[in-house]
């Protein structure tokens, strides 16, 4: 795999996905908003639906990897890699007296262990599993390994910038796993073999804690800029960590940081503006035509950075960037009504599958008669289980590589 990201809308080649699993069935009335979860989907349904939207990237000819496949593939093959990533995963548990029972092929061959790393297991599982008696009031009720029903959306937990891998680091506990899971398969995956680690490698941890990413923030301009929303999952602090190590690396050369509110319908900056084509975004105006204090990260020449006001406003930052004049289609269609509507079903948390050829959900039907109008190709997928876990197309996308005329 060579990996190549340098915008958001150049053909779109390879990506990574994770089809809901069984640890969407582990949600319940109590325990789905600590799960970050605000309704429970139904788990049929909502594979038919992630089904669907492969089918559609399929279509126009993306070769699509599944993280569950590909961790399969690794704990049956590598002993030594199996073993790090049990360690990471007790370790992000605090219950590393289960690392040696993980690591046992007779109450947990690989099948079985990829349950647990999705799934979680409740201690009457892991009792009946390993004959051992439960200790705990409700065992069916309790884990002692926590699912982790995020997961579909693998935007969050790692992207590629460049040639680079950024393995995120995640603001809530209860999305730890999914970056240590992406994480494992980026380092030691054959796939992958070879792929660089530009921030949140396993080999540096002290670096980058306790900074926090998360992919959703992180939108590729071109080969040279990066815009990042600070926003209630990614701090101010680890743009300044991520832009000093790809200004070393010589991965791109300006960073934006640019503020959205702190509350969790805007939790990323994809889910208020993405991008279509070269000059051409989506976005809620109800957020990015009131932005200010955006500030420009740039090498200073000595293996730091330095960091400024910009005195531009976004509309030019992103004109002078795409080196064109810049088409805004809003959410809604420029409704403030059904933008904010559509703002809640993902309307702007769009994914390019090549320049002005779009997915998002078909239920936003004003923000995509506005693509329509101004004559973006958009493929609409049936999002009504996918939805619930406030998340679009591409949320539940890693792109790993684009077409692009220099590669």
């Amino acid at each position: 795999m060579k990996l190549n990201i340098i915008n958001e809308y150049d053909p779109l080649e390879a990506v990574l996905v994770h089809r809901p699993g069984d640890e969407i069935e582990r949600l319940t009335h109590d325990n789905m908003r600590a799960f970050l979860f605000e309704d429970i989907p139904y788990l049929k349904r909502m594979r038919e639906e992630h089904d669907a939207f492969v089918a559609a990237m399929r279509g126009k000819g993306v070769q699509v990897y599944y993280l569950a496949d590909l961790l399969g593939e690794l704990v049956r093959s590598q002993p030594e890699a199996k073993r790090r990533l049990i360690v990471k995963v007790c370790a992000a548990e605090r219950n590393t007296g289960l690392i040696e029972e993980l690591l046992s092929e007779k109450n947990f061959p690989p099948e079985v262990l990829l349950e647990v790393f999705f799934n979680g297991i409740t201690h009457a599982e892991y009792a009946e599993r390993t004959g051992r008696r439960p200790s705990i009031a409700r065992p069916h009720q309790t884990f002692v390994v926590q699912p982790i029903p995020n997961t579909y959306f693998s935007r969050d937990p790692a992207l590629v910038i460049g040639s680079s891998v950024v393995s995120c680091k995640m603001h809530y506990p209860e999305r730890v796993r999914e970056a240590i899971l992406t994480r494992a398969v980026m380092e030691d995956h054959p796939e992958f073999s070879g792929s660089h680690i530009l921030f949140g490698s396993t080999r540096h941890p002290e670096e980058d804690r306790p900074f926090t990413i998360e992919g959703g923030d992180v939108i590729v301009l071109n080969e040279e800029a990066v815009l990042v929303g600070t926003s209630e999952r990614t701090r101010s602090e680890t743009i300044e960590v991520l832009a000093r190590k790809a200004f070393a690396q010589g991965a791109t050369r300006r960073f934006f940081e640019i503020p959205i509110p702190s509350e969790r319908t805007f939790m990323h900056l994809d889910t208020v503006f993405t991008i279509v084509d070269r000059g051409m975004v989506v976005w809620y105006p109800g957020v990015m035509e009131n932005i200010q204090f955006i500030h420009r990260y740039e090498s200073d020449g000595a293996g730091g950075v330095t960091r400024q006001v910009e005195s531009r406003n976004l509309e030019r930052i992103l004109s002078d960037e795409f080196g064109q004049s810049l088409k805004v289609v809003r959410t809604g269609g420029g409704s403030e009504h059904f933008a904010s509507r559509e703002q809640r079903t993902d309307g702007t948390n769009i994914l390019a599958l090549a320049p002005r050829v779009a997915c998002t959900y078909e239920r936003n039907q004003r923000t995509v008669a506005a693509m329509q109008e101004a004559g973006i190709e958009v493929i609409t997928v049936v999002g009504s289980e996918l939805v619930r876990g406030l998340g679009g197309p591409r949320c539940m996308t890693m792109p790993l590589r684009r077409r692009s005329p220099t590669h």
